[in-house]
């Protein structure tokens, strides 16, 4: 069997070592290398050109998210497994939307972890089952909102500014990165955020932005 070559970055060594110990009891898994942030995650990426990289999201200097985009801008279709503690929808939908093949917590059993390095090795995807429920939840909310009104209805009750930031929010961006690309300040952002969501009969921002991709309001050309 062939040995799937694995990178581990995040930012607390004791929890790297351990997921090394979970790996050596696997004849076909091999650390290859560790990152303490996303900078030495990519840098590390470049240099030892890992099959499967365990990525934390929550790190100093660069993020997790952060470190996946620039990842897949420079080397498309590397297998990133985002291993976290967050169980927020939006980190979910923002690692599947810059590229993650997967979604794990760090609660999941060793053999959770060893059959999803070997899922993502193999360029299939996979989410924490408990992940997994939240997003299905969150879409069919999603569908249960967006058939009170009629698409062309609710687009005419968006004001084009918040057609800015509703397209904004689709793409990822934080209400900080919003209100720098529109010169609003993050109050006024959250402001027509909320009420985006309440035109909409949306419930989050992940809502909002699974909406507008859903009913085509954003383009996908980035």
């Amino acid at each position: 069997m062939e040995t799937i070559k694995v990178l581990i970055v995040d930012d607390h060594t004791l929890f790297r070592r351990g997921l090394a110990a979970v790996m050596a009891n696997h004849s076909d898994l091999e650390v290859v290398g560790e990152a303490a942030d996303g900078l030495q995650g990519i840098e590390k990426t470049r240099e030892l050109k890992p099959d499967v990289i365990l990525m934390d999201l929550n790190m100093p200097r660069c993020s997790g998210l952060e470190a996946i985009q620039a990842l897949q801008a420079e080397m498309p279709g590397v297998n990133v497994l985002v291993l976290t503690v967050s169980e927020m929808e939006e980190d979910l939908f923002l690692s599947v939307k810059y590229g993650a093949r997967g979604y794990l917590l760090k609660n999941s059993e060793p053999e959770e972890l060893v059959q999803a390095i070997h899922l993502v090795a193999r360029g299939e995807a996979i989410v924490s089952p408990h992940m997994a429920m939240k997003l299905l939840t969150e879409f069919q909310d999603l569908t249960t909102g967006v058939q009170k009104k009629p698409a062309e209805e609710v687009n005419s009750e968006l004001s084009p500014r918040e057609g800015e930031v509703l397209e904004l929010v689709a793409k990822g961006a934080t209400n900080r990165e919003i209100g720098d690309a529109l010169f609003i300040s993050e109050n006024t952002v959250k402001t027509h955020l909320q009420n985006i969501m309440e035109k909409l009969h949306l419930a989050n921002r992940s809502q909002a932005a699974a909406y507008a991709i859903q009913k085509g309001l954003v383009s996908h050309k980035e």
